[in-house]
């Protein structure tokens, strides 16, 4: 396997493995009405939830640890040219700067490319992540290396059954910040 290069500033230790894991990514809301996910680790345990409490889900999402501790907040940026959302740590002040941010930058028959910036700067040219497919079912996600270090593809049943396209299988690699790879997914999914 390719060594994965990563900004640490990104890293949340709690949240990040040396091995490879396996999550069950559900499309659905803890909430009976809310439009959101949960994520569940190998054994079935609930890691992830996202959720929005306000009535407008399409502009902000929040990421919450399994006992419903705020991780990140997404946010689609305002008045920017194409689709852009920014993530903050926590719950951010209006003074505070997005951790990273992720663009779509083209959109090939019935694939997107996203463009992730770390430190939500875009100042460079270049990006540090990039994620390419669909999230619907299935997407890849890049360092700016070319090291895959998350994929997502539809969840197969024990008995080859596939699931529907609402139960994804998310693969993040060891040494990479799984709230990272979350956020960037929900993200991903807003502009798909």
């Amino acid at each position: 396997m390719a060594q994965v290069h990563h900004h640490s500033s990104l890293i949340d230790h709690k949240f990040c493995s040396t091995l490879s894991t396996v999550f069950t990514v559900w499309k659905k809301s803890l909430l009976l009405d809310g439009k959101g996910f949960t994520v569940f680790n190998s054994l079935g345990n609930l890691v992830f939830r996202v959720d929005n409490y306000a009535s407008n889900a399409k502009n902000e999402v929040l990421l919450m640890d399994d006992a419903g501790h705020l991780l990140l907040t997404l946010r689609r940026k305002r008045w920017s040219v194409g689709k852009r959302w920014e993530a903050f740590r926590g719950d951010p002040m209006e003074t505070e700067k997005p951790i990273f941010s992720l663009t779509r930058s083209l959109r090939i028959s019935n694939k997107n490319i996203a463009n992730v910036f770390a430190n939500g700067s875009r100042k460079t040219k270049l990006c540090d992540y990039q994620i390419k497919g669909s999230c619907k079912p299935s997407c890849t996600i890049f360092s700016a290396f070319g090291d895959i270090i998350a994929q997502v593809k539809r969840k197969e049943a024990k008995s080859d059954i596939m699931l529907g396209n609402d139960v994804l299988s998310l693969v993040v690699e060891g040494g990479v910040d799984q709230t990272f790879i979350m956020g960037l997914l929900i993200m991903f999914n807003q502009i798909s």
